[in-house]
């Protein structure tokens, strides 16, 4: 798998390629999640290639969402520890 960093000088909705979009979906309290592929028009002619760089591309999302989600909760963490020290008397 090759990356590369996107320039930014064309607007990524403008290209004409395959999609994956992904979207939490309120659902009985909570979130569950949707996705769907999507082609540029009706007679896109799909690759192998494309299919695994879109594969690719969810792994790299996965792995930045694992992050963020670790971090989240390392804040949490550190909120409470710091609550509890609070409560404690002790800093």
């Amino acid at each position: 798998m090759r990356i590369i960093p996107y320039n930014g000088e064309e607007n990524l909705e403008d290209i004409e390629s395959l999609s994956v979009i992904i979207k939490a979906v309120p659902f009985e309290n909570s979130f569950v999640p949707a996705f769907f592929i999507q082609s540029p028009e009706e007679e896109y002619p799909m690759s192998l290639d494309e299919l695994n760089c879109l594969m690719d591309g969810v792994e790299i999302a996965h792995k930045s969402i694992d992050h963020i989600i670790a971090f989240l909760l390392q804040q949490s963490f550190d909120r409470q520890d710091k609550d509890i020290k609070d409560e404690d008397g002790e800093f």
